[in-house]
């Protein structure tokens, strides 16, 4: 018969013979809207715990420069990446965009990098999704649903990601410097399409903050006034 010691030591040996469940952890800046991971709305905003293997998120860059004496608020298209990676701490890094040149040129050529947990950039896939009309209310899973039937430089199917759901975590990602890079591509969903078999969501407040200051901007400046009149009334 084997002795206690043997037995709880052969214990150890096996249990250290297990695969270790690994995980993708995914710092984004704090100025990115996330929008869908994976297809699905987020359970986390930053970081993001995926599962190991194939994930996409879609997202878009808010930021806000000055022109003259005004704050601008700018924000991008819908943007995709798709990456494969295993057991990593990455982190996502975005040019700063500090005047209405940076922003153009942002829209025109989306200057994106992906960091791994050494410090290196890594390769991934990226798109842009673009909605004509109107932005508010907006149905991203729907919209990313319908992205991913095409054959797109970022899609994904179903299958692939399946057994990859995310993971609600806490835990910060360390953190890492910067870079850029990647090109893309841009797919249109109509708002017809994106109106089929689901009702739009209700505008976030980024979304109504960035259409508010759309508006006032376009607004001569009587309007201004009684916009502002009718604000220290309340």
């Amino acid at each position: 018969m084997k002795s206690p010691a043997i037995l709880c030591a052969s214990a150890i040996l096996i249990a250290s013979l297990q695969p270790v469940c690994a995980e993708v952890l995914l710092q984004l800046p704090n100025d990115v809207d996330l929008l869908t991971v994976n297809g699905q709305k987020p359970l986390s905003t930053s970081p993001v715990t995926l599962s190991d293997g194939l994930n996409q998120i879609a997202f878009r860059y808010n930021a806000q420069y000055r022109k003259q004496a005004n704050s601008v608020r700018y924000q991008s298209d819908v943007l995709i990446i798709r990456f494969n990676e295993t057991d990593q701490a990455l982190q996502l890094k975005l040019p700063n965009i500090d005047s209405a040149k940076a922003a153009k040129q942002f829209d025109e050529s989306p200057s994106l990098t992906l960091l791994d947990k050494h410090n290196q950039a890594i390769s991934f896939d990226q798109d842009r999704l673009v909605k004509n009309g109107l932005q508010i209310g907006r149905n991203f899973e729907q919209e990313i649903f319908q992205y991913n039937q095409g054959q797109h430089p970022a899609s994904i199917t179903l299958a692939a990601v399946q057994s990859q759901p995310q993971i609600s975590a806490t835990t910060r990602a360390p953190t890492l410097p910067a870079a850029s890079t990647a090109p893309s591509t841009a797919v249109t969903i109509s708002t017809t399409e994106s109106a089929q078999g689901a009702a739009p969501d209700s505008p976030t407040q980024a979304e109504i903050s960035h259409m508010l200051d759309y508006w006032y901007h376009l607004a001569d400046d009587a309007t201004k006034a009684k916009f502002k009149a009718k604000i220290n009334e309340q």
